[in-house]
């Protein structure tokens, strides 16, 4: 079955493969594949989500069968994958290739997500949703949709029993931090100790915004942990704690 997996890239150390998909419900304008489709972490692509954006990234034209997905996976060792993209779960084949990971590697099926719409996830063992805003003009600005839904399933999905993270990124002066303090009194409203990882704008498409810069990623870190118990930042310039590998 044809799925939208157009990259899988592979962390030895970790045993952590990572699958990205093509296609997504949002129109992000900070969206990263803007400038690159391939993970960014691996060593020839490093520098350039540091770089200054010149041109808009050619879409992928190959796309892999469920089945070549578990030839190329059974060329290494896995204990985790993690489902992203764009919007993995968009793919009408989401299901069926989670289900085919369980029972062929018994591995851990984590889906990073907008949460706007909720693939089945009867084969997945933790959701990361990405919340993007809490003001619901921002959310559309930002997106092209309203965060209604999100919002919705992040709770539905926390009451279900499934393990849930969230995400957000922090660009100064848009996306700022009254409204990061906002999304971490949401994630505190459903669970103060759900995991939230905050990253920075790494610039990206036609956009007047900057690069929050070291303090400011820590101040927008300090303003989340007053409401949440288990807040990490990630600023862009840390080193890597092990090598990423392209499998596909």
């Amino acid at each position: 079955m044809k799925t939208k997996v157009y990259h899988i890239s592979y962390a030895p150390v970790a045993k952590e493969a990572t699958i990205f998909f093509w296609g997504c419900n949002f129109r992000c304008r900070g969206c990263l594949c803007q400038k690159q489709i391939y993970n960014f972490l691996l060593k020839e692509n490093l520098d350039q989500f540091r770089a200054e954006p010149t041109t808009i990234a050619s879409p992928p034209q190959v796309f892999l069968e469920i089945s070549e997905i578990v030839d190329i996976l059974k060329t290494v060792e896995l204990e985790r994958v993690y489902l992203e993209g764009q919007e993995a779960g968009i793919d009408p084949e989401y299901g069926e290739l989670t289900k085919t990971l369980h029972s062929t590697f018994g591995c851990q099926n984590h889906l990073l997500t907008n949460g706007f719409e909720i693939p089945n996830i009867q084969n997945t063992d933790k959701i990361a949703f990405g919340i993007k805003a809490i003001t619901d003009n921002l959310h559309k600005e930002y997106t092209g949709q309203s965060n209604v839904k999100v919002l919705q399933n992040f709770k539905r999905l926390y009451n279900s029993g499934i393990k849930l993270a969230a995400t957000s990124v922090f660009i100064p002066e848009y996306i700022a931090l009254p409204e990061i303090e906002k999304i971490a009194q949401f994630i505190a409203s459903v669970d103060k100790q759900i995991p939230y990882v905050m990253l920075p704008y790494l610039k990206a498409g036609h956009n007047p915004w900057r690069r929050p810069n070291p303090l400011e990623m820590a101040e927008a870190v300090s303003v989340a942990k007053r409401y949440l118990e288990n807040v990490h930042g990630w600023g862009g310039d840390e080193t890597m704690e092990y090598e990423l590998v392209r499998l596909f």
